[in-house]
């Protein structure tokens, strides 16, 4: 998401949440959300202010992401048992997240 996209994204939660944006605003959340599409992040804030009350931080909308990025695994895949990370062992999405855990891939 570029910066254009993410001050559209602030400006649709501050109508939601009344918090006030300014620039240290978009430059904290930026490098947490430089790797979420633009659309589903709008998809994951829709749906986090249609289903909770919690003040929204980036978190939820990666996780959202995440777990949407999940349902869409083919059915083959089973989410009962992903596989450990700990080892090292991690499946890099294309925007270099772990679809299993919260590392993010260097660059």
């Amino acid at each position: 998401m570029n910066t254009e996209e993410l001050t559209m994204l602030l400006a649709r939660i501050q109508v939601l949440d009344n918090r006030q944006v300014d620039q240290l605003t978009i430059e904290a959340w930026a490098p947490l959300l430089a790797h979420v599409p633009y659309p589903d992040a709008v998809e994951a804030v829709n749906g986090h202010f249609a289903e909770s009350t919690e003040y929204l931080l980036p978190a939820h909308i990666t996780a959202r992401v995440r777990a949407k990025r999940r349902a869409e695994l083919p059915s083959t895949m089973s989410e009962e048992a992903p596989p450990s990370c700990a080892d090292g062992a991690h499946r890099w999405l294309p925007d270099g997240t772990c679809l299993y855990c919260t590392d993010r891939e260097e660059s």
